[in-house]
Formats: structure tokens, C-alpha cells, sequence
């Protein structure tokens, strides 16, 4: 393993985008796979490998991985670490504003971005995009507050800056199947599909969306 830790980091040395997008691609596959075994098991039914479904990750995962790179070098030069002479308060404190700038600014972004961008690689349209961000876009980014501050504030804190990437991915990679584990655990079944950077919505989910809409417009006109 460490043979091939320093392998990866004398490649991501010489080519760090390159290495981190191939990586950050792995990863968020590794994620998917991972989620729809779990989804299988708990519904009790032959796992079939959804390929599309993981070659979305796959792309999603590569496009996010330069963008976070940047945004933490970003935030990197905006809240830079004291020496630790300085104290373990004054520490704390930088890494607190690393972690809120991200929390406040890329995550809210982000999530967003995924679900339009997720909707248009399935070949859905705008009116379907709209409708998965009115209905999932609070309760994943509830669900993102409530775990991954605390990841940032180990990754930002302790994390050198070109694993930074592949750290968070890792962690992506358990985040999943947990929520997906926890969606097919929940007795209310509410679809969750955070997967942070790695989430989806798949068709079943579309279809109880859209009848959940028409029941509501069926009273609407009862009135």
C-alpha cells in the first residue's frame, strides 16, 4: 500500500490535475458500485450493474476534481494556517473559516450543480431539474451539514493539499452507501440521494415524485 501511495504521489507531483481527475473518476465509480450492491442486497433482488449509472459518477467525479483542487488552494490562500507557535486557538480558528467559506459558499453550489447536471446526462429536460431541486436539494444539503463539516475540518486541518481531493472522495465512498443503507433502513423511505459529490435519482424515484405531484394537484382542484 505504501508502494503504491508514493507511486500516486510522484505522478500527482508532475501532472496533480491529471492524476487527480483520473483518481477523483475512480473513486466516484467505486462509490456507485458500492451503492447499488447495497441497494441490491436491501432489496433482495439480483444485483445488476447499472454501467451508466457509474459512468455518470465516473464523469461527475473527473469534471469535480479540478474544481476542487482550485477551491481549496483558494481557500488555502484566503485562510492560511498559523505556525503553531501561534497557538492551537488561532489554528482552530483559520481552520473553522476554511470549513464555513466551504460549507456556506461550494457546498450549496455544488449540490446544486450535481442535480442538473446528473438530470441532463440522464437526457432529462429543465422541468425535470427543477423538479428533483424543489424536492431533494433541502434534505441533501440538511444531510451534507449534518457529516461533512466535521470531514473538512480534518481534511482542511491535517490534510496535505494535494490529497485533499482524494481524501474526500474516499470518504464519498462510505457516505454512500451508508445513505443508502439508511434510505432502505428508514421507516418513512425518504429518498435521500446524497452521495456527496456522488448522488443520483433514479427512475422509480422520478415516477413517486411525479405522483406525488398530481396527487397534490388532484387537491387542489378538489377544492
Amino acid at each position: 500500500m505504501s508502494a503504491i501511495l508514493r507511486a500516486w504521489t510522484a505522478v500527482a507531483a508532475e501532472r496533480p490535475l491529471t492524476t487527480l481527475t483520473v483518481t477523483n473518476g475512480v473513486l466516484g465509480g467505486l462509490g456507485d458500485i458500492l451503492a447499488q450492491t447495497i441497494e441490491s442486497h436491501n432489496e433482495r433482488h439480483r444485483f445488476r450493474w447499472d454501467y451508466r449509472r457509474t459512468l455518470r459518477f465516473v464523469a461527475w467525479g473527473s469534471l469535480c476534481a479540478p474544481l476542487f483542487h482550485k477551491w481549496y488552494l483558494v481557500l488555502n490562500r484566503a485562510f492560511p494556517l498559523p505556525s503553531q507557535s501561534s497557538g492551537k486557538a488561532n489554528f482552530i480558528y483559520a481552520v473553522s473559516k476554511r470549513v464555513a467559506t466551504d460549507q456556506l459558499v461550494y457546498a450549496p453550489l455544488g449540490i446544486a450543480g450535481f442535480f442538473v447536471a446528473m438530470n441532463f446526462m440522464e437526457g432529462k429536460d429543465w422541468v425535470s431539474a427543477k423538479r428533483r431541486l424543489n424536492e431533494f436539494y433541502l434534505p441533501t444539503l440538511k444531510a451534507n451539514y449534518a457529516v461533512w463539516p466535521a470531514v473538512q475540518a480534518v481534511n482542511f486541518g491535517f490534510v496535505p493539499v494535494l490529497y485533499r481531493v482524494p481524501f474526500s472522495s474516499v470518504v464519498s465512498i462510505f457516505w454512500n452507501a451508508f445513505m443508502s443503507w439508511a434510505n432502505a433502513q428508514s421507516a418513512s423511505k425518504i429518498e435521500l440521494p446524497v452521495e456527496m459529490p456522488h448522488m443520483t435519482v433514479e427512475a422509480a424515484q422520478e415516477k413517486q415524485l411525479q405522483a406525488r405531484l398530481d396527487e397534490k394537484q388532484k387537491n387542489e382542484l378538489a377544492r
